[in-house]
């Protein structure tokens, strides 16, 4: 199934997934995962469900594994002014 096409659910359940995969690859245990992010146990289970979290949680889960490629690239598009884009929307 493409991406577009899931629903956010199914988006979070499968982030949990792959997240819970990349942790056990890591030899982490969820509560040590938890230390280092700095949250609970509860949580890293939680968000392993696919029930959620914060975006500054999810930042700091990908920065303790050194994946945060992706967020770099979104970081260091050129950005348009909220002004400039509601001029380019109503020409």
């Amino acid at each position: 199934m493409q991406f577009l096409n899931k629903l956010d659910g199914e988006i979070m359940i499968e982030l949990g997934v792959k997240l819970k995969l990349l942790r056990k690859s890591k030899g982490l245990s969820q509560q040590h995962l938890a230390d280092r992010v700095g949250v609970s146990r509860k949580l890293i289970i939680d968000i392993e469900a696919g029930r959620g979290t914060s975006l500054l949680v999810f930042v700091k889960i990908l920065k303790t594994f050194k994946k945060t490629d992706k967020l770099l690239e979104i970081l260091n598009t050129s950005s348009i002014s909220p002004k400039e884009m509601y001029k380019k929307e109503n020409k």
